[in-house]
């Protein structure tokens, strides 16, 4: 796999929900279908913070040629406001192969409700 370019994700506010899509293709642009596969999602204050620091890590199973990594209100809500570095990784049904296929930053804002409801 190539190595992915850096990408800003779009901000969002702490204690909303929020999607990251991820479509899978290969180099000639034809679906691919990784159902089994592993999409790991890591957001950390920096990149060279341990990954048993990592503020947020979520992980799926793949089922088709697209997935969506879905973050829950209760799983941002107490995320601090800030310009968070993230990943996401994709990991072979077996564990014996990782790729970086999307890493950039985020950024997390404040809203005025803290409450969930």
């Amino acid at each position: 796999m190539a190595i992915p370019a850096s990408t800003t994700l779009p901000a969002f506010i702490r204690g909303d929900s929020y999607s990251v899509p991820v479509s899978f293709s290969g180099e000639d642009g034809t679906p691919l279908d990784l159902t089994g596969w592993t999409l790991i999602f890591t957001l950390k204050f920096h990149r060279m913070q341990p990954d048993d620091e990592a503020v947020l890590q979520k992980r799926m199973t793949v089922s088709g040629t697209t997935a969506v990594m879905y973050l829950a209100p209760e799983e941002t809500n107490e995320l601090t406001p800030y310009h968070y570095e993230y990943d996401v990784q994709l990991s072979t049904p077996d564990g014996s192969a990782i790729s970086t296929i999307a890493i950039g930053r985020v950024e997390i804002q404040s809203g005025v409700t803290h409450a969930l409801i």
